[in-house]
């Protein structure tokens, strides 16, 4: 269970519109929501993260891991996060791959 204190929530949630056209473009052929995308770039900027899995958005954003990694098969194919490079969880399994939100 997550416990979240007061605030944190609406710190996610601030700002889910956007007038940027080219960003609604990409998100509408990605079929993901503003929405969405706002609340992964708002998790980064306040976790400081210079790179993130499918994993870790799934577990901050309460999500499933499938739901997070189709969430960033689409950021990826409209050019909005680009691959950085894999982390090994154990000696079997395929790796991680990491993400960056592009600016």
């Amino acid at each position: 269970m997550v416990v979240k204190k007061y605030g944190e929530e609406a710190a996610i949630y601030r700002w889910i519109r956007s007038n940027d056209i080219e960003l609604l473009d990409k998100l509408n052929q990605a079929n993901i929501s503003v929405k969405t995308y706002k609340k992964i770039e708002a998790l980064i900027d306040r976790m400081s993260w210079d790179g993130f899995t499918s994993s870790d958005l799934a577990s901050h954003l309460s999500m499933t891991v499938r739901n997070a990694q189709r969430i960033m098969s689409g950021l990826s194919e409209s050019g909005l996060v680009e691959y950085k490079g894999e982390e090994l969880q154990s000696p079997r399994g395929r790796p991680r791959k990491i993400y960056m939100l592009k600016k």
